[in-house]
């Protein structure tokens, strides 16, 4: 399974981002292999749609989960219809740490409240 992290750098230790869509990389880790990649996120300066357009870069890579401090509700929507879940990261976590938490089923699944 290939997840997708906001992170605040291009390396396994850099910070995950809080913002989905304002996150400076995303890192694609395959979690069986280990295998990951940076991609530069090149709509993070956007005025609008940038969470939107950030989840296209991600079905490109045929991600199946996303990790980040906060995705808006729009970009929820794109993701969710799109098959891709959303986990949220405590703060602080740097992206090596998020992913253990991951694998070992500790976080918490991001889901629309109605009311």
């Amino acid at each position: 399974m290939k997840i997708a992290v906001s992170s605040s750098g291009d390396s396994l230790d850099a910070r995950v981002h809080n913002l989905f869509g304002r996150c400076d990389f995303f890192i694609i880790v395959d979690a069986e292999s280990g295998e990951w990649k940076g991609i530069k996120n090149a709509y993070a300066q956007d005025a609008t749609g940038a969470g939107t357009a950030c989840a296209q870069i991600l079905f490109d890579e045929k991600i199946k989960a996303v990790i980040s401090g906060q995705v808006g509700p729009n970009a929820f929507e794109v993701l969710t219809k799109g098959d891709i879940a959303v986990f949220l990261s405590p703060p602080g976590l740097s992206i090596k740490e998020v992913i253990e938490k991951f694998k070992n089923g500790s976080l918490n699944k991001m889901g629309i409240k109605k009311f």
